[in-house]
Formats: C-alpha cells, sequence, structure tokens
C-alpha cells in the first residue's frame, strides 16, 4: 500500500502538461498566470501625501504657518515651499517641493491671522515615498501564481489589461456504480441516489474549471470500457466516481490497464479514501475516485486539486493552520494519514463532530474544516495544536 507521503512526493514529481491562452483581466479571477508580472513604473510614482493635511518642512514645525494653496489629488502644486510656508494637501497628492512633513488636518488650527499652527509637534512625516511599494521591473507576481482579487488589483495598478494563463483543460466526469441513481429518481429498496459526481463538479467550479457530465453507468467492464475509449479521445482529464477498490465489480483500475495507461499507483493511504487510481497516458489524465462521497472529497482535496494544480503549471501549497484541539481525540494506529471533518468555532478551538465513516456525508455539513492525523499518531489531548484544513 502506498502512503500519504509517498504519494506527495510523486505528485511534487510530476511534470506540467499545459498549454498558455490570453485572457482580459476581467476574465482572469481563479486561473494560473503563466508569466512575471513587471512594475512599469515606480509606485508611488513620486512623494504623496498618506493624510489630508499641511505639507511643510519639518524645521518649521513650531512656527506659525503661512498657507500657499490648496493641493488636490491628481494636481501638482504651484509653489515650493519655503520658511514658514505650507499648503493644504489631499490624501494622494504629490507632495510639493522643499516639503519633508504632511500634519493632519485634525493637528492643526487657523489663527485670527489666517496663519496655520501644527498642535502635534510630534507628528509623524505622513509621506509614502517614491517607489515605497514597488520599483521598476520590479516582479510583482511570479509565473505560476493563482490570480485572486489581490492579485487582479495588482495586476490593474500595473497596467495589464491582458494576462497570458494556463488554458483549462476538458474535463469528462462519469459516475460508476449499479447501486445508484441520479438525484430526480426515488432510490428502491437496496439502491442510493448518487451524490458524488454534483459533490466533485462543485470542487472543480471552486477551482474555476467544470467538468462534462458524461452519466451514471452500472458496474459492466465492457460498458464502461466503450465510455472510457470514447471519452479519452475527447478530453483531456476523465474523473470516475466508484468502482476503484478491489471488489470484484470494480473495473476502473482494470479498464485503465486495458487502454494501456500507466497507473502511479491505486492507493492513497488515506482513511478515508484509501482506495483511488491515478494513472497516465501520454497527455491524458484519469483519476479513479472512491464511491464513498466523503472519501471523494477528501481524495479530491487531499489530492486531485494538487495534482491538477501541478499540471497547470500552478504554484499551490494547500492552505492549513494550527489550531488547539478542545476534546480528547484517539483513534487505533494503522498506518495511514487520517483525515477528520471538524469545526474551529468561535474561539478559534477544534471541535471533532460525530464521524461514521466514509458514507457519512451528512457529517460534513457540520464541518468546516478537516484534521490532519499523521500515520504515527493514534491520539491527540485537549489542548494539543493540530493542523487542519479549512473546507
Amino acid at each position: 500500500m502506498s502512503t500519504y507521503s509517498e504519494i506527495q512526493q510523486k505528485i511534487l514529481n510530476l511534470k506540467p502538461d499545459f498549454i498558455t491562452e490570453t485572457v482580459s483581466l476581467n476574465n482572469s479571477f481563479n486561473r494560473i498566470l503563466q508569466q512575471d508580472i513587471l512594475a512599469d513604473m515606480d509606485m508611488p510614482p513620486y512623494d504623496k501625501s498618506s493624510m489630508d493635511g499641511y505639507a511643510c518642512r519639518l524645521q518649521d514645525i513650531e512656527n506659525e504657518l503661512e498657507m500657499l494653496e490648496i493641493i488636490q489629488a491628481g494636481k501638482l502644486s504651484t509653489y515650493k515651499i519655503g520658511k514658514n510656508q505650507c499648503s493644504k494637501i489631499m490624501t494622494g497628492a504629490a507632495v510639493p517641493e522643499n516639503a519633508d512633513c504632511v500634519f493632519k488636518i485634525e493637528e492643526s488650527t487657523t489663527l485670527s491671522s489666517g496663519k496655520i499652527r501644527c498642535l502635534n509637534l510630534n507628528t509623524k512625516k505622513n509621506i509614502c515615498y517614491k517607489a515605497e511599494d514597488y520599483a521598476l521591473n520590479q516582479i510583482l507576481i511570479k509565473k505560476g501564481s493563482i490570480i485572486q482579487s489581490p492579485q487582479i488589483a495588482v495586476l490593474a495598478g500595473a497596467g495589464y489589461s491582458n494576462v497570458e494563463v494556463s488554458l483549462p483543460p476538458k474535463i469528462a466526469l462519469i459516475s460508476t456504480g449499479s447501486e445508484l441513481v441520479e438525484p430526480h429518481i426515488k432510490p428502491p429498496k437496496g439502491m442510493i441516489r448518487n451524490s458524488n459526481s454534483s459533490q466533485i463538479n462543485s470542487q472543480l467550479q471552486r477551482m474555476n474549471l467544470s467538468a462534462k457530465y458524461v452519466g451514471l453507468f452500472g458496474d459492466d467492464f465492457n460498458k464502461l470500457s466503450s465510455i472510457f475509449q470514447q471519452v479519452s479521445e475527447n478530453y483531456d482529464y476523465i474523473i470516475f466516481t466508484g468502482g476503484a477498490s478491489n471488489g470484484d465489480f470494480d473495473f476502473i483500475p482494470k479498464i485503465l490497464e486495458s487502454h494501456d495507461f500507466e497507473i502511479f499507483w491505486q492507493t492513497t493511504g488515506i482513511k478515508p479514501g484509501n482506495p483511488m487510481t491515478f494513472a497516465k497516458k501520454g497527455n491524458k489524465y484519469c483519476f479513479g475516485l472512491s464511491g464513498n462521497p466523503v472519501s471523494s472529497m477528501v481524495q479530491f482535496e487531499f489530492l486531485v486539486k494538487p495534482i491538477i494544480y501541478k499540471l497547470l503549471g500552478a504554484s499551490y501549497n494547500a492552505f492549513r493552520v494550527k489550531a488547539t484541539l478542545e476534546p480528547h481525540y484517539k483513534r487505533s494506529i494503522n498506518g495511514r494519514f487520517g483525515v477528520e471533518p471538524v469545526i474551529i468555532n468561535s474561539k478559534g478551538l477544534v471541535e471533532i463532530i460525530p464521524f461514521h465513516g466514509s458514507a457519512n456525508i451528512n457529517a460534513l455539513i457540520y464541518a468546516n474544516a478537516f484534521m490532519e492525523v499523521p500515520e504515527d499518531i493514534s491520539e491527540f489531548k485537549n489542548g494539543d495544536q493540530v493542523y487542519v484544513r479549512p473546507i
């Protein structure tokens, strides 16, 4: 059986496999950047005021100051600041020549003579200096970054109206299982509804990816093999749910072998979610996920997502944090990496929730994170620090 650590190393060793396209900035959210973003100017491009206030020479801060003008943001000053002079200045406006200090309006008073006096002689300078944020030709965003809202703002500020990104793969999603019916059908005795395909599709959507749902098929080797042959000719990634284990009717590994796919692994060393197949042939990739809904969700978050990001050239590290466990947690050691649905409560503490195994999808309704349990750990005590991944 593969271990989770071994699987992680295999993912790191995968070679990116993608082509690029250019999209508009407004269509780049959650896409994977495939160019370094360089600054085309200093930012700020000039010394600017960080406050509404009065610009003056710091050496004159104790004196009564003659006001020369009002400098609006986006306008340049008309006058240089001389001895015992100031100009009223708005936030973001360029600081006038010779000024090296801006004191806040609320730290000032206007005298009967019309002159201005600073009331806080220990005022900060309140100036954002030229190139303080970044300098001309500095790399602002590195190739491989996943474009989120902060990156959108930086791209716009750097003058990029179009960006080069990874082209999304064509993905086919196939559900298997003779015990399944589609969600709109009330299942007869001995059958259940298919929840996996909708769940996996939603997880893909969070990555800004979409899949063609091919359909739900029974556990028939010849039928599934024929469907796989057709789909693999037209899609880059094929995702199966169900049929990935070692039962008499779990055909996915055999189908992949019969179509000359190279199988990287068939077990993950994760609980829940041990049976999973990942395979490749040329530039086609296949994921055979568990038919149990919690297992398939865990497999997607811990394995499928990082694989896809790796193939698409993304610099991806799963967001995981340390938090304090509130109750005691215990399990039997089985050599597998454990994943437990938990709640991070309003105090920032981790609470274990009732969980009855890999088919207990309802437990995830109440969970907002997964707790990681290393292979060699059998228990955590109240107050222990644990790694959790928000979901």
